[in-house]
């Protein structure tokens, strides 16, 4: 942090140097803590409104992808479907009618 100090030292005839503080600089550091507080709170309401705008579009996409992974999965579910070959090794049954 940066901070300028302007001091001014007058010199009079009559008395010695003295140091002067101007007015300027006593208003600066009345001033000086609410700007702080009104830059965290302005940092914060950015910083909040930045990740709102990125994680929205990052929702929807999730949220989106979730749904079709459901849908697909449920599309599995119900077209189950079993083929089977098979081959008759004996008929003992068309061997007894036959005779």
């Amino acid at each position: 942090m940066l901070k300028i100090y302007k001091k001014t030292i007058r010199i009079d005839n009559a008395g010695s140097p003295r140091l002067e503080s101007s007015a300027q600089g006593k208003l600066s550091n009345l001033l000086t803590i609410p700007a702080m507080f009104a830059g965290a709170i302005l940092g914060t309401v950015v910083f909040s409104a930045f990740f709102a705008l990125l994680l929205i579009p990052v929702a929807i996409i999730g949220a989106r992808g979730w749904w079709l992974l459901r849908k697909i999965k449920n599309a599995q579910v119900d077209d189950q479907s079993l083929e089977a070959e098979y081959t008759v090794v004996s008929d003992t049954a068309k061997k007894s009618n036959q005779d």
